[in-house]
């Protein structure tokens, strides 16, 4: 796996930082928790120039304050875009080098938007060990990745994020409203990235992932599918030519579901399907059969497995085409 970057002074937001609050370019000074609360933090507030409030983790501090704002923090100032009229590209919505892209800043050329804004929906698997992707996915962008978890679904609350990673919904204690699941929708249109997970072994979380997945013609069928026998994970060897699968040979897969529907065929294995891709208005959606390409050992364990290349080429697409797009390293 490529090793981690730190963009000092830029801080971090884990997993568990709140919903409502990250404004895109900023971040928090709190670090608390993991993907595995179920409540979300304080957010902080939004300046009137540069800078902007980060989410803070559950019950965490969101005084850190940027340039011209409260709340805020100091933006990225350097660009790996090769057009431009040489005005540096900063974090800020804007395409301030005229290349044609917004916010295509990676100062450590590890293939992630330094400036992206992502989220994730539920809770983390328990099957694996560890937080391998969690701390990947927080080193690479300098927002980090905020839980949403249980929080209600509304346009204000998405519209801050460019991708959102849905995990086990089981746990959020309720079934999503007719009006959640039209804002997701709604987001989607409107450029947002949505991938879904699945294999979390509790009934609620199919029927809370499916309702989101409905208006798009797109689900998880009701019987597990492709356990392992042994140690180590059923190999996914199947692939589609698309943006997803650059340099993609093989990930793991257990015990989760076929995607069914009206979306692109990703993935297969003995004829089932396992990974589904949809382009909806200006936004994209995603839809894996399982959940272990976010567990440590897969990450670590598996040479042959391409799990961070994999994530790399998801996370791309799933981006606005306009927005965050700066190019992935080649295979080490």
């Amino acid at each position: 796996m490529a090793s981690m970057k730190r963009h000092l002074p830029l801080c971090l937001v884990l997993l568990t930082a709140a919903a409502s609050a990250a404004s895109m370019g900023a971040c928090s000074s709190d670090n608390g928790g993991d993907t595995g609360g179920n409540t979300s933090g304080t957010p902080g507030g939004t300046g009137p120039g540069t800078g902007s409030g980060g989410a803070g983790g559950a019950g965490g501090d969101t005084s850190s304050t940027g340039t011209n704002g409260e709340g805020g923090s100091l933006l990225p100032t350097t660009t790996t875009s090769s057009g431009g009229n040489g005005t540096p590209e900063v974090c800020d919505g804007i395409d301030n080098d005229n290349d044609g892209q917004i916010d295509n800043v990676d100062v450590g050329n590890d293939g992630i938007c330094d400036c992206l804004s992502i989220a994730t929906l539920g809770v983390k698997g328990n099957a694996g060990v560890g937080d391998v992707f969690a701390a990947w996915l927080n080193d690479r962008s300098d927002n980090g990745a905020v839980n949403l978890n249980d929080a209600v679904l509304t346009p204000q609350l998405l519209a801050p994020y460019q991708v959102i990673v849905a995990q086990n919904l089981s746990q959020i204690g309720r079934a999503y409203s007719a009006e959640e699941i039209a804002a997701l929708q709604q987001w989607i249109e409107e450029g947002g990235g949505l991938i879904t997970l699945i294999g979390y072994a509790s009934p609620p979380e199919r029927t809370n992932v499916n309702s989101l997945l409905a208006p798009f013609n797109v689900g998880y069928d009701a019987q597990p599918i492709l356990p392992k026998t042994g140690a180590v994970t059923i190999p996914i060897t199947e692939w589609t030519a698309h943006p997803t699968t650059v340099n993609v040979t093989a990930v793991g897969f257990d015990n989760g579901y076929a995607v069914n529907g009206d979306a692109e065929v990703i993935a297969t294995k003995e004829g089932l399907v396992v990974a589904r891709a949809k382009t909806i208005g200006d936004g994209h959606l995603f839809v894996w059969g399982d959940e272990w390409i976010t567990f440590d050992s897969e990450w670590e364990s598996l040479q042959n497995y391409q799990v961070e290349q994999y994530w790399l080429n998801l996370i791309k697409w799933l981006t606005r085409e306009t927005e965050c797009q700066v190019d992935i390293p080649d295979p080490q």
